[in-house]
């Protein structure tokens, strides 16, 4: 399985510190960032077009 966010990894959340959280980064597992996404995504499509064409 993958996952994607904004922001690529993952942050702690840590109440003792009140440390402000980055937006659009995970606080629980750690996830691709939005421009490997769309490289995965795209590779995907890539692959699915051409066995398409080969009829598979």
């Amino acid at each position: 399985m993958l996952e994607s966010f904004l922001v690529a990894g993952a942050q702690k959340m840590d109440p003792a510190r009140r440390s402000p959280l980055v937006y659009g980064q995970s606080v629980t597992d750690a996830c691709m960032g939005w421009e490997t996404t769309g490289q995965v995504l795209f590779s995907l499509a890539e692959a699915a077009r051409r066995r398409r064409e080969d009829g598979r």
